[in-house]
C-alpha cells in the first residue's frame, strides 16, 4: 500500500499548448510542498496542436512526470478511468490542463485531506463566468441534487479521492460527468466527504470551456439516466477490493 501522504494527479489536456506547462507547473510546486511523494499522468487526449510535445518535454524533465497520449480523444472520464488504473499513490485527483486551478486552491483542497474520504473543490467566483454558462451550470446541479438526494455546491471540478477507495467503484460514463458519477456514488455508499471553496483562473489564454460539445451533452444525458439506474435499480457499483474493474462504457 502506497505511503498515506502520496499523490497521484491526472491532467487532462485537449489542444492545451498555451496552458498546459503552466497548469503543470502549478501542480508539482503543489505536490512538492504537501506530499512525501507524487506522480503526474499528462494526457494528452487527441490533441491536434503541440500539446503533445509540450507533455513529453514535461516527462522528459521530471521522472515523477509521464506523458500518456490518446490518438483519438478519451474524453476526461476516459482519461480519469485510465488514471485510476495507473495510480499508485494513497490519494488521486484530476486537474484540467487548461490552466484553470490555481496554486492556492490546489493548497485548500490538499490541507483537508485528513478529514474525509473525498474532498470535494466547488468554484467560489462563478460571476466571472459567461450569463448563460452559469444558468445551465446551476441547473445542471439541481437536476443532479434533486435526483440523487444530495447537496453538494458542484459537480464540475475533479475531487481528491483516496485512491484504492475509488477504483472499488464503477463509473460508466466518459464524459464530463466523471467527476459527478463518481461523487454520487461514493457519497451514497457511504464514503464521507467535506467541501471546500476555491477560487478559478479565467484570464488564461485560450480558456474555452470544452464541456459543452455536442459530444459531451450526449454523454452526460447518457450519465443521468445510467447512473439513476445504478444507484435506484441495480444498486450494484462497488466493487470488492479483488475484482478487476469491467470494461469501460465509451460514449
Amino acid at each position: 500500500m502506497a505511503d498515506a501522504n502520496t499523490l497521484s494527479v491526472f491532467v487532462t489536456a485537449l489542444n492545451e499548448q498555451a496552458n498546459l506547462e503552466m497548469a503543470v507547473a502549478v501542480v508539482v510546486a503543489a505536490a512538492e510542498q504537501g506530499f512525501d511523494d507524487y506522480e503526474i499522468f499528462v494526457f494528452n487526449d487527441g490533441s491536434t496542436d503541440r500539446t503533445g510535445e509540450i507533455a513529453d518535454a514535461l516527462a522528459a524533465g521530471n521522472p515523477r512526470v509521464a506523458a500518456i497520449h490518446h490518438r483519438r480523444p478519451m474524453n476526461v472520464g476516459g482519461c480519469i478511468r485510465e488514471g485510476l488504473a495507473r495510480a499508485r499513490m494513497h490519494w488521486s485527483i484530476q486537474v484540467d490542463g487548461k490552466g484553470a486551478t490555481t496554486r492556492e486552491a490546489l493548497d485548500r483542497i490538499f490541507a483537508l485531506r485528513r478529514q474525509a474520504d473525498l474532498v470535494i473543490p466547488y468554484t467560489l467566483n462563478t460571476d466571472q463566468r459567461h450569463r448563460m454558462r452559469r444558468i445551465i451550470s446551476r441547473t445542471y446541479l439541481m437536476l443532479v441534487n434533486t435526483l440523487f438526494g444530495l447537496k453538494m455546491h458542484y459537480y464540475g471540478t475533479g475531487a481528491l479521492m483516496l485512491t484504492a477507495l475509488a477504483q472499488q467503484f464503477t463509473i460508466r460514463t466518459s464524459s464530463y460527468a466523471f467527476n459527478a458519477e463518481m461523487i454520487i456514488k461514493m457519497v451514497r455508499n457511504g464514503c464521507s466527504y467535506v467541501e471546500v471553496g476555491i477560487e478559478d483562473r479565467f484570464d488564461n489564454t485560450g480558456r474555452r470551456s470544452k464541456a459543452f460539445s455536442w459530444r459531451n451533452i450526449k454523454g452526460v444525458c447518457a450519465f443521468v439516466g445510467r447512473t439513476f439506474w445504478d444507484v435506484y435499480v441495480a444498486r450494484d457499483y462497488r466493487r470488492r477490493t479483488n475484482e478487476a474493474p469491467p470494461a469501460a462504457a465509451q460514449e
